[in-house]
This record gives structure tokens, sequence and C-alpha cells, in this order.
């Protein structure tokens, strides 16, 4: 997924390519199950997860997300479904998209 970001008279596209997420989730929820159904949202290529922090009802997991177009909007939804709350972005890597070389006609 491309996001146009605005720049003054300028409008440039880009898209993320990876995302670093501390998450807050319930224990009882398998981090198998989060990450093939994060893994099959559109643009994103690996999903990563890391367990940093065990309490009684919740764990604190760091999610890395990997891929050519990465749908944060996507990534929200099912974290919002699996009951996750996003506690920060980490990290991100975001490249601008190359519009295509336009060639004369002959």
């Amino acid at each position: 997924m491309k996001d146009v970001v605005s720049l003054g008279a300028n409008e440039v596209s880009v898209r993320i390519k990876r995302v670093l997420l501390e998450a807050l989730k319930p224990r009882e929820s398998s981090i198998i199950d989060l990450s093939k159904s994060l893994c099959s949202v559109e643009g994103i290529d690996e999903c990563g997860i890391v367990v940093v922090d065990v309490d009684v009802k919740t764990e604190t997991v760091k999610l890395t997300l990997r891929g050519h177009s990465v749908d944060y909007d996507a990534v929200l939804k099912i974290m919002e479904q699996q009951a996750l709350s996003i506690k920060g972005i980490d990290e991100i890597d975001v490249e601008k998209v190359k519009p295509p070389v336009k060639t004369a006609p002959k």
C-alpha cells in the first residue's frame, strides 16, 4: 500500500518496508496465530514476534513486519481483532516510490 505525503506543492508516494512495533497482548492468544494472520496481509512478506515481558494476564511483544509495501491500517485491524494494544512504534523504514519512467512515443 502506497501513501501519498504532501510536501508543500509537491506530493510524494511512499511505502513502508519495515516496522517494529511494541504491543501488549493477552497471554492466552497465540503468537503463532498472530504471526500467520499478520503475514497474510497484502504487502507483508515476513513477520517476526518476540515476547519481551510476561505478566499474569498479558505479554509484551515486539513485532517486526517486513515487506514490499506494509499496509499499516490492515495491521492495526488484525491487532485490534486479536485484542492487542500497540504501545509504540520503535522503528520504521519507508522508501519513496519512484514514478514510472515515461518513454517518448515512436
